[in-house]
């Protein structure tokens, strides 16, 4: 194994909300579950309960996003798109899952995984900041 972990968290990747840092971490780890799995030589039987795992912790955070946006006044554009996002997810992960089933190659849907996380991270984040940073936390709660 050339690496542990597939996506490395660091403190750089929070959006200073705790409950979403905290829920972003957990996506990460079961992402990150998955990679170990397959590399401890379980292969393509890791991948159905894992991917459970991983869809349920996109599902419940992004459902905690969507809850956050519209108590902060999101506009229906932005909700429309977080809804697309979430239903996107769960049918590419599923073809992604049934890709690397087909092709024997688990690696297929680690890639897929590393991609939305990092899109959903960097850009779709990106574009909720103007509602994010509205969110006012202590700071001794960072």
């Amino acid at each position: 194994m050339n690496s542990p972990l597939y996506i490395v968290w660091n403190k750089k990747q929070t959006i200073s909300v705790p409950i979403l840092d905290d829920q972003h971490h957990a996506i990460v780890a079961a992402i990150n579950s998955l990679y170990f799995f397959i590399n401890q030589g379980w292969g393509l039987s890791a991948l159905s309960p894992t991917l459970k795992v991983i869809k349920s912790n996109v599902g419940f955070h992004l459902k905690t996003e969507e809850g956050i946006l519209e108590k902060l006044g999101a506009n229906y554009k932005i909700m429309l798109k977080h809804s697309e996002i979430q239903n996107a997810f769960n049918i590419n992960a599923d073809g992604a899952a049934q890709q690397a089933i087909n092709e024997q190659d688990p690696m297929i849907l680690l890639k897929f995984l590393r991609d939305w996380w990092e899109t959903h991270h960097f850009k779709t984040h990106a574009e909720y900041q103007q509602y994010l940073s509205s969110i006012s936390v202590p700071d001794d709660d960072l």
